[in-house]
Parts: C-alpha cells; sequence; structure tokens
C-alpha cells in the first residue's frame, strides 16, 4: 500500500475497517443478532463508534490486535513521537434525530485523517447538518453516509448533505441489504439520486482502496459474510 492511499472494507450496516498499511481503525461495530445480520468477527488496532447503541458500538465483535502506542490522536495533538501513521480524529457532535437527541440520543460524526486522505463516518446522524457542523467537518475525500432512513436520514436528505458537503467521493451505508427486518430503505432510492452528481461505482467485493487521485464515484460496497480485512 502506498503512502497515500487507505483500504476500507465494509462488514454491513455502518461497520468498515480502516487499514493505512501499519494499524487497523474500525468503525460502529454491531451485535448481529439485534439487526438480523450473519456473525460478526472483525480484528483491529483501535476502534470508534458514533453512539452507544449496540448496532454501532459492540466490542465484543472485535479481537483487538497489539499496538505498541496509542494509534487514535485528536486533530491538533502532535506529540514528538507522532508518526505519519496515526489516525488524526476529529469528533462533530450531531443528532441521532431531528428532535436534538431527545428521541435517540447523541451521534459523534468521526472526520479521519491518515495518510494524507479525509474520511468522514457520519454514524446514525439523524438530522441536515448547520452550517456550522459542515464547516466543522470540511473538505472531505470519502463520506461514509447514511441513507435508510427512519433511525437516521433518508436518501434525500442524504443528497442535502453530499451537496452541503461536497466530498470528492461518497459510499452509502445504514440501509437494508435483505437481512434482519430493519425498517429501511434499500440503496436504490439513494442511487437515483446520486448519478448524475457522482458516478455509481459497484465494486466486486467489499474492499476499497481508496487514494488521492479518486474524485465523482459514489462507491457501492457489496457485503460478503466474512470479508478480508487485510489487516
Amino acid at each position: 500500500m502506498s503512502h497515500s492511499t487507505a483500504t476500507l472494507t465494509w462488514y454491513g450496516h455502518s461497520c468498515f475497517s480502516i487499514n493505512n498499511g501499519s494499524w487497523t481503525l474500525v468503525l460502529d461495530p454491531y451485535k448481529p443478532d439485534m439487526i438480523g445480520y450473519p456473525p460478526l468477527k472483525i480484528k483491529a488496532h483501535a476502534m470508534l463508534a458514533s453512539h452507544q447503541h449496540e448496532d454501532h458500538n459492540y466490542q465484543a465483535a472485535v479481537t483487538f490486535l497489539h499496538a505498541q502506542r496509542n494509534i487514535v490522536l485528536p486533530v491538533g495533538d502532535s506529540p514528538e513521537t507522532a508518526a505519519d501513521d496515526h489516525f488524526l480524529v476529529k469528533t462533530v457532535a450531531s443528532c441521532h434525530d431531528a428532535q436534538g437527541g431527545a428521541r435517540r440520543g447523541q451521534n459523534q460524526i468521526h472526520v479521519i485523517r491518515t495518510n494524507d486522505l479525509t474520511i468522514a463516518h457520519l454514524g446514525d446522524l439523524g438530522h441536515l447538518l448547520s452550517d456550522q457542523q459542515a464547516a466543522e467537518i470540511g473538505p472531505v475525500d470519502l463520506l461514509l453516509i447514511p441513507v435508510g432512513g427512519y433511525y437516521t436520514i433518508d436518501a434525500r436528505q442524504a443528497m442535502q448533505t453530499i451537496e452541503q458537503l461536497k466530498p470528492r467521493n461518497v459510499a452509502p451505508m445504514h440501509y437494508q441489504i435483505g437481512y434482519g427486518r430493519l425498517p429501511i430503505a434499500m440503496v436504490e432510492p439513494f442511487l437515483s439520486l446520486v448519478e448524475p452528481a457522482y458516478t455509481v461505482n459497484r465494486l466486486p467485493g467489499a474492499r476499497l482502496e481508496l487514494d488521492r487521485d479518486m474524485s465523482g464515484n459514489c462507491f457501492l460496497f457489496k457485503y460478503e459474510k466474512e470479508p478480508d480485512p487485510g489487516v
């Protein structure tokens, strides 16, 4: 893997891992029987969760690998020992619903910088972003965005969010793929809206090697029961 690339693996729902060539960070691992998915087993050096619900913060699905140092640092934290293979993370506060968190609580957006790439994971965002939140997120190489509605923003709200953030590339998440009975939409309504602004790129599997040259893509990951994360 070159210095300016990162490998993402999608495990279904809102769960991704990011491998920067040295370390693997997992985002929002889920409890499989809670949402009707097959068993989930992930190996990673560190984990982030957008909120505390078990379909986004299920540590039991993760086998944590040894890291000799803290590989996840807040943006602006640059100790003398910092290496360029850290994950620098900015957290943007948001809500899981459009009522200020009254129904489903708070949600954390994670903006992750590694290998000169910026990846934003919106978690279970339940509302349109304010101008201030959009400014805090800033320029993004890949936006991981929920599109299924009911618990999160829906396809049309996702497009409004994309138009606001103007990411270089997008990838939908948190939509119905045929497992379980979550009352969320499939991905097709979103795909019908995202073109022609972004070209739908249907990946052959669950992995994407993202690099700085990629732009204008809507990456559609293919769910695999046991993807190879490339750890």
